[in-house]
């Protein structure tokens, strides 16, 4: 005798199904600070591209600091990336000979003291932190 499938419904209720605010609080933290990296990015790029026609190119890499600005968000394991916003918008030297580094870090040097890049975009995203509370906290409640 054959049996009959039996079928079970599945209830989505109880605390397992719950939603977890601290786990929507962390999305919408990294969100935005790939958001506030990205701007940075641009913003410190658009700087630096104003002036490149005036500049010339570093020596050992034939192109402008403006080409190499990286943007990210740094990890940390174990520890809670929502109690402090980092950003990190910087000139990376890694995958360089030593030469090419040291040339594109003095010509980052350089291009910052004259321009001030870096530093600007960092106080205007410091300045509008306050108004991205709002944004960090959606979906809370």
């Amino acid at each position: 005798m054959a049996r009959k499938p039996m079928y079970t419904t599945i209830s989505r209720d109880g605390p397992f199904f719950a939603r977890n605010p601290g786990k929507t609080f962390r999305a919408n933290a990294r969100s935005m600070m790939r958001a506030i990296a990205i701007e940075g990015q641009v913003d410190i790029i658009q700087q630096l591209l104003s002036g490149d026609s005036g500049r010339a190119p570093i020596r050992q890499l034939g192109d402008h600091v403006s080409a190499h600005v990286a943007a990210g968000v740094p990890y940390t394991p174990g520890k809670s990336q929502t109690g402090q916003i980092k950003v990190n918008v910087y000139v990376p030297n890694f995958g360089y000979s030593k030469r090419e580094g040291q040339s594109l870090m003095a010509a980052y040097s350089r291009v910052e003291r004259q321009t001030k890049a870096f530093s600007r975009t960092t106080r205007r995203l410091r300045s509008a932190k306050k108004l991205n509370v709002a944004e960090l906290l959606r979906g809370i409640g």
